[in-house]
């Protein structure tokens, strides 16, 4: 045990000793109390070792525990069964390490999430120099419960962005950075982010990386090719990773997919927060309700929804796609019978994607996987009988579907192959078989609905008869001469089996009538003995009768097993492993022509979870009065009564009214300076019209009566007033690197949204910065701006102080109504209307406000008396 332990440091061992996983030595000190599992001792010639164990059965609840609340990597070692009976040595070996990254086939998975394991290639040498944000870094990410592979070159400087927009669950760095502290800024600060994921180094061990993927050694050799030193190496230190983490697979990948920078959105990882597109904070918490992404998610598989993040992570630029993308909501939303029965058949798809990277890497039982990946592609089948027919029918208003359906092959060989080959189960319980038939009878495993699936109805279901002894074999007994043969040969063994059970029945029932007599493939450490029961006496009787061939008994029942019996069971046994063999070799080739079918499958995968997100924006803009937007060539972001689809949802949910507003930023009025009261709604409209260009660029239509757009390339945010103690930043430190990142990087093409900046110093410097963050944004990188302050007055006097133009500058702010009505509900005589008016905001109306939080009237008194002052 030790010599394991010590062979896989860093990694927390679960070892299996019969029905137990157990720890041992520290591990069993250290991890038993925080697993909630007592710390016994065993003892040995010289030593007392301590260990603490639990039932197999309760592995993924303990692995879930280690990986995901403890942040430790674990290491299975099973114990393996030898064929030599002579042999009472048992085998261990570890048959995997779980690691966040590498989870594969976890009960405690989130299917509808990526679980990314992302591996950093810096340059050799690289921290012994001055820290250049332009120096080139690899990335390579990979999902490997799904099989999706990605490479990417960046820099040093949007390293950070970058991973934030993956956000792994473990990130692995060459092993030759793990003495250099990297990670606690001291060669380059940023890289201090890195402490927020779950971070390994790793060695790699470079094999051949050609033979890790399915195309042929030319295309992959071509592949590599076009890669960049940093990539490729990224790549290796994933492959090498997965070889160490999963020593028993051998998964046949498909190609990493580049991802290009500059075909994307861009935004950093303080964006994505402020804006809360897949999560937000509370209370210090993180959680997915009231999310952008949950928001707008209609999708109805888990692929799909993988899909929708993705796309909501990196909106895009290219113009023809996102209305490719658009054309397909449109449609949906005009052809609605269409759309609901597609999405109903789309609802019936498993995850079989997940399925078919499982049987990849040899996780789990490769019957269940071949079963359920059949199943649904025959259910794509439907789909694609169902869109050509419905095509055919409406060619004018389907049109979108020309191209679609001329790639959309569903590769339904491989579904008739597995269905030909194997047994068709029901809670582990073999119900029948198909056979070759030229009747045309519906298959009941799978729901046909109103379009015939034709390849698979040639094969007609046969249930077994009753009473048939059914064996636990997976493939059908008529598959080949050799298999029937020996299936025959069982039948005839099985005959001789139940005749003897038979006459031992005849024989004892001269004892007594009422004894049961059954055979047990399993009794305590006794296999395939028969076991009789029945009253004490009888018992009693039937042991002086049988003699020496009772094996065990007790006061109501005993085992028995002649030599008769025993040399049959012998046969039986040798017969069954026979066909298991023949079995094991015919899956084995299944299993292969289906991962030989990987892409094919994968393909079609992707182009099912488009349907799935697109027609799900068709629904969502059905329910939320949502249009479509236009793309201009100019920079400009034009919107008619726009709205903030998240906080609109919630305020639908307590019968309240979102205000809508206008946003008109053009070539020539590029920003905008907007200013009003606190709770006024001026971080919500910022905030709106980011998260309409991102709605836009995923292809979405938009929550407003009219959009047209200049694609934005990046968006940056500086929004909210938080520190961040993890890197022992001051509130006012991150607004200041929220704003430099800004100012550094923004370009006349992106989309800057400020919300008071120098609010956290005093009002004479924050002024002074807020002025100057202004009037770089106006005069230096031109972007399209929304500037949210309660500066406005001070600022337009200095703009005009230093005789800078003013002609692209907008000022609006919130409108405030004064209403001395007695039934106004604030009692304060103002209405904040969230509506934007032309015009500077005289006053914040910061008293008003916090009276209506409740502040005490003797501090409010206070308050006025030194305002007084001040003025």
């Amino acid at each position: 045990m030790k010599k394991i332990i010590d062979s896989n440091q860093g990694c927390v061992c679960l070892i299996q000793v019969g029905s137990f996983y157990e720890l041992y030595f520290e591990q069993a000190s250290d991890y038993g109390p925080q697993l909630g599992l007592k710390v016994s001792t065993r003892k040995t010639n010289n030593y007392t070792i301590p260990m603490a164990g639990f039932p197999t059965y309760q592995l993924q609840k303990f692995v879930k525990i280690l990986v995901q609340d403890l942040g430790e990597n674990v290491a299975i070692i099973d114990q393996f069964p030898t064929r030599k009976i002579s042999e009472t040595i048992i085998h261990r070996k570890i048959s995997r390490i779980v690691s966040p990254g590498t989870l594969v086939d976890e009960t405690f998975m989130n299917y509808n999430q990526n679980n990314f394991l992302l591996a950093i290639s810096f340059p050799a040498n690289c921290t012994k120099v001055p820290a250049d944000p332009e120096t080139a870094v690899g990335l390579s990410w990979i999902d490997v419960s799904v099989g999706e592979f990605y490479v990417q070159n960046t820099t040093l400087g949007n390293m950070i962005s970058d991973i934030s927009r993956v956000n792994p669950s473990e990130i692995i760095i060459s092993k030759e950075f793990q003495d250099m502290n990297i990670i606690d800024g001291n060669w380059y600060p940023p890289l201090q982010e890195l402490r927020r994921f779950f971070l390994r180094y790793h060695k790699t061990t470079y094999n051949d990386s050609k033979l890790k993927f399915k195309s042929g050694l030319q295309t992959t050799r071509k592949m590599l090719e076009s890669f960049t030193v940093r990539e490729e190496a990224a790549m290796n230190m994933i492959l090498s990773y997965i070889d160490v983490n999963l020593p028993e697979s051998n998964p046949s990948l498909d190609h990493p997919i580049t991802y290009w920078n500059q075909s994307c959105l861009q935004m950093d990882a303080r964006t994505r927060e402020a804006l809360e597109l897949t999560e937000r904070s509370t209370s210090g918490r993180s959680s997915v309700v009231g999310s952008l992404l949950t928001t707008v998610k209609r999708t109805i598989t888990p692929s799909g929804s993988r899909l929708l993040t993705q796309w909501i992570k990196s909106p895009i630029l290219d113009v023809n796609e996102i209305r490719r993308r658009q054309g397909f909501v449109q449609t949906f939303l005009e052809n609605h019978q269409v759309t609901t029965s597609l999405r109903y058949q789309l609802s019936q798809l498993g995850d079989f994607i997940r399925s078919l990277q499982r049987l990849a890497f040899g996780a789990g039982d490769s019957v269940t996987h071949l079963l359920a990946i059949a199943d649904s592609i025959a259910k794509l089948q439907e789909i694609e009988v169902f869109l050509r027919t419905e095509h055919s029918n409406n060619k004018k208003g389907l049109k979108i579907l020309d191209k679609f359906l001329k790639e959309f092959v569903v590769p339904s060989d491989i579904s008739e192959e597995i269905i030909s080959t194997l047994h068709i189960q029901i809670n582990d319980e073999v119900i029948g078989e198909f056979e070759d038939s030229e009747d045309s009878e519906e298959y009941p495993h799978i729901d046909t609905g109103s379009y015939s699936n034709k390849s698979i109805d040639k094969y007609r279901f046969v249930p077994k008869p009753k009473g048939e002894s059914v064996f636990s074999f997976s493939v059908r007994r008529d598959y080949n001469k050799s298999l029937l043969d020996l299936h025959n040969s069982m039948d005839i063994l099985k005959d001789k089996e139940d005749n003897m059970i038979s006459a031992v029945r005849e024989e004892l029932g001269k004892i007594d009538p009422k004894l049961l007599v059954s055979k047990k493939e399993q009794h305590g450490r006794y296999s395939n003995i028969l076991h009789i029961s029945g009253k004490q006496k009888s018992i009693e009787e039937v042991y002086v009768h049988l003699g020496n061939d009772v094996r065990d008994k007790k006061k109501a029942s005993l085992l028995y097993k002649p030599t008769e019996w025993n040399n049959l069971q012998v046969i039986i046994e040798e017969k069954k492993e026979h066909i298991r063999e023949l079995e094991r070799q015919i899956v084995d080739s299944l299993r292969q022509k289906v991962l030989d079918k990987a892409s094919d499958i994968r393909k079609v995968s992707k182009m099912v979870d488009f349907l799935d997100v697109t027609s799900s924006f068709a629904i969502l803009a059905e329910e939320n009065n949502l249009v479509c937007p236009k793309f201009v060539k100019t920079s400009s972001i034009n919107i008619e009564n726009g709205r903030h689809f998240v906080v609109e949802s919630g305020l639908k949910s307590v019968g309240k009214m979102f205000t809508p507003n206008d946003t008109k930023i053009t070539s020539s009025a590029n920003l905008w300076v907007v200013s009003g009261p606190n709770m006024g709604g001026k971080s919500t409209f910022l905030r709106q019209n980011a998260i309409i260009v991102i709605l836009a660029q995923i292809g979405s239509f938009v929550p407003a009566s009219k959009a047209n757009l200049g694609i934005v390339d990046k968006i940056f945010t500086r929004i909210g007033a938080s520190d961040d103690l993890f890197n022992d930043l001051s509130t006012f430190m991150v607004e200041m690197v929220e704003t430099s990142n800004i100012l550094r990087n923004a370009t006349s093409h992106s989309l800057a949204i400020v919300d008071e900046i120098g609010r956290g110093t005093s009002g004479k410097e924050g002024l002074a910065l807020a002025y100057a963050t202004l009037y770089n944004l106006l005069s230096v990188n031109k972007c399209r701006t929304l500037f949210a302050t309660h500066f406005g007055k001070e600022l337009e006097q200095l703009l005009k102080a230093n005789k800078v133009s003013q002609s692209k500058i907008r000022y609006f702010r919130t409108r405030v109504i004064q209403d001395d009505d007695d039934k106004n509900p604030s009692g304060l005589g103002l209405v904040i209307d969230h509506t934007l008016e032309k015009g500077i905001s005289e006053r914040s109306y910061a008293l008003e406000v916090a009276q209506m939080a409740g502040f005490p009237p003797e501090a409010l008194k206070n308050a006025r008396m030194a305002l007084d002052l001040l003025d």
